[in-house]
């Protein structure tokens, strides 16, 4: 049988073994060798547990079946991809654990560009909804691809909104590429398997999801990145799992400041005090991104001339070129003012027009217009947040 099938079946062996399938293979001297040992000479030419020798030997199929399974993974729309070949992630070659081989839905991504991992909490409050559709639609207009986890929340956000700018964007799962989880991101699972996207994971097809097999994936979006940046994520968190395998990998992480009252935030202050850099703007993120050795998104006489700048997304800058003069002749003259008392964390209709000193039945019809121009959101009946300017 060919030595590629056997690399198939050691693949399907991982199950939270990080970092072991490359060593113990090669103790037993190839894939179709540890195919063929038995539980002693596994723990006595590969020094395996009893455990572990018996989880493997138990694991084998008959070879005609194992052909039939790799064969069909074609029909799947499934390949594999083993940590020998020439296409495997040349960042993924050298971490630390570098998984055995990886199964594909789509494609990898491009080793040509750079890659920002935006993850953060599952339960995100709207401004941290706000920022991950900011960074990452931003982001992905500069051809920056967006690497995450599919899970509800920040990761699957980012995603969300790198696909709908027209970036590229690739979920790394902790079960098998088959499988949508969550399900409710079941369209964004589909976008992700097509047009130059990719769902990626080192469990086989089938694979399902379990709490054990989440952190081992960890490494591996810390792995494919340039930069990680957590936009939200309580002091306990599993975000820091991730962010602990990124500096180990020697990645930067950058971090979306948070408010000291914000549950949410709190673990991003923590990061931030131990040395995490501030993501105060799109340019701040690309001036870390690493494209083939180069920082190459920012001028250097630019860094020069103005030392370390601090970059901020003010409001005046989400309200200006989204509304031409011509569309204001039919906007009431206190549009400025609503807009100005508008923010990222929701208000009532009743709030408005207490703090822009505007009757309710005014203050109303200003927000529809002001929805319909993109400035504001209605999130929840009543109750509104300044929309983020994307473009």
């Amino acid at each position: 049988m060919d030595e590629r099938i056997y690399d198939y079946w050691v693949a399907t062996l991982q199950d939270g073994y990080i970092g072991k399938l490359i060593d113990i293979t090669d103790a037993a001297g190839g894939a179709a060798a540890l195919y063929e040992m038995c539980e002693r000479e596994l723990r006595d030419v590969c020094g395996l547990s009893e455990k572990l020798a018996a989880y493997i030997v138990n694991k084998k199929t008959d070879t005609g079946l194992l052909e039939e399974e790799y064969y069909k993974l074609g029909e799947k729309g499934i390949s594999y991809v083993n940590h020998a070949d020439k296409d495997f992630p040349h960042k993924l070659a050298n971490i630390a654990s570098p998984p055995y081989g990886l199964f594909v839905k789509g494609q990898l991504p491009s080793e040509l560009t750079g890659s920002v991992a935006i993850i953060g909490a599952r339960e995100c409050s709207q401004y941290g909804r706000l920022m991950a559709e900011y960074f990452a639609d931003r982001l992905a207009k500069y051809n920056v691809q967006i690497i995450s986890g599919m899970a509800w929340g920040i990761d699957g956000i980012a995603q969300a909104a790198a696909l709908s700018a027209g970036g590229r964007s690739y979920a790394i799962l902790g079960c098998g590429v088959d499988i949508t989880y969550p399900v409710k991101n079941r369209d964004l699972y589909n976008r992700l398997c097509e047009n130059g996207n990719g769902v990626i994971s080192e469990y086989a097809p089938g694979t399902g999801a379990q709490p054990r097999r989440f952190p081992p994936r960890n490494r591996i979006i810390a792995g494919l990145c340039d930069v990680l940046l957590v936009v939200e994520a309580r002091a306990k968190s599993g975000t820091l799992i991730t962010v602990d395998m990124a500096i180990d990998q020697g990645r930067t992480v950058m971090v979306v400041p948070g408010r000291l009252t914000d549950n949410l935030s709190t673990g991003c202050l923590n990061l931030l005090y131990q040395g995490a850099l501030p993501a105060t703007s799109i340019e701040a993120v690309l001036e870390q991104v690493d494209i083939k050795g180069q920082k190459s998104f920012t001028e250097t006489s630019f860094q020069k001339k103005r030392g370390n700048p601090v970059y901020q997304i003010h409001k005046e800058d989400m309200i200006s070129g989204r509304i031409s003069k011509s569309s204001l002749k039919d906007i009431p003259a206190d549009l400025t003012r609503v807009a100005d008392v508008l923010d990222l964390d929701p208000k009532s209709a009743e709030q408005v027009a207490r703090e822009a000193k505007i009757k309710l039945p005014d203050v109303l019809r200003i927000l529809t217009r002001l929805e319909l121009e993109g400035i504001s959101k209605e999130i929840g009946t009543g109750y509104y947040v300044r929309a983020v300017e994307i473009y």
